[in-house]
């Protein structure tokens, strides 16, 4: 098996790397596994006979990891909430979101320090109590990871320090009391 591995950082900077071999890919799978501290302790650290890269967890916005192999069993829960990577095509359409009983569907675009915007389709099962929802929704920046599924297979992990902003369309029907309420201009 082998996994493709895409750093992106706060400079806006992706790098790839190609992982090949079961001891290798393993020890990858193995850090799945802890994705809740993805972006915590240690510097992670890629290296190869040829070179070694380091990069400081709190300049690291997505680490993204392609595989022929399902990777999601590996990664910590979203809770809720499924986010998978838009296509163009999905993004060139019209934004069509559903709030409905206890399914929603809605597009989120994750903006981050450095400008990498990461555009993502939400669904997920809408909690009945209002207070759960409103956790929900400012609830993004403080976990330690999120993690999401890449387009054409994979799994990506993004780094909520890192995030600037998130916008929802359509826009959430519930907002907590001390929320601006505009329009875009």
């Amino acid at each position: 098996m082998a996994i493709g591995i895409t750093v992106i950082t706060t400079a806006n900077r992706a790098r790839r790397f190609l992982q090949t071999g079961e001891a290798a890919t393993e020890h990858t799978i193995d850090s799945l596994r802890r994705s809740s501290q993805m972006f915590t302790g240690k510097p992670l650290i890629i290296g190869s006979a040829t070179q070694t890269e380091v990069f400081a967890r709190a300049s690291i916005v997505c680490v993204e990891f392609e595989a022929a192999k399902d990777l999601s069993p590996y990664v910590a829960s979203p809770l809720n909430l499924e986010l998978t990577v838009m296509t163009p095509e999905q993004l060139a359409a019209p934004v069509i979101g559903v709030f409905e009983g206890e399914h929603f569907k809605v597009r989120i675009d994750f903006f981050f320090s450095g400008g990498h915007v990461l555009h993502t389709l939400a669904e997920g099962v809408r909690k009945a109590a209002l207070a759960e929802r409103l956790m929900n929704l400012t609830s993004f920046l403080d976990r330690p990871v999120m993690n999401y599924r890449l387009a054409h297979g994979g799994v990506g992990l993004m780094n909520p320090a890192t995030i600037t902003r998130f916008l929802i369309a359509p826009g959430a029907g519930d907002l907590p009391r001390d929320a601006w309420l505009a329009e875009s201009a």
